[in-house]
């Protein structure tokens, strides 16, 4: 998001749907602090915990998030190479 807000003048976020509430629930959070100035907290609240635990999903792969989901904003960098496809869409969105 960093990356991206230095690129436009203006920026219109816009979300899917149909994904797990504890990633969108973070994810939006980050956003919302990246976009607002604020850094984003390596744990999050005991406010925002209670409200991540009371969250549930009635789908079969989305039942038991892990622990770190409840108790952290950031997800640990994945290792490994970016997909083709991906480092191409992102390379057209930076030159415009």
């Amino acid at each position: 998001m960093r990356a991206l807000m230095g690129l436009a003048p203006r920026l219109v976020v816009l979300g899917g749907g149909g994904y797990n509430p504890w990633s969108v629930g973070r994810c939006w959070a980050g956003v919302w602090a990246t976009l607002n100035g604020i850094a984003v907290p390596e744990r999050t609240t005991p406010a925002a915990e209670a409200v991540l635990r009371g969250l549930s999903f009635h789908r079969a792969a989305g039942r038991a998030p892990p622990e770190h989901w409840f108790t952290t904003m950031r997800d640990a960098p994945r290792p490994g190479v970016v997909r083709a496809a991906v480092q191409r869409v992102v390379a057209a969105a930076v030159r415009g």
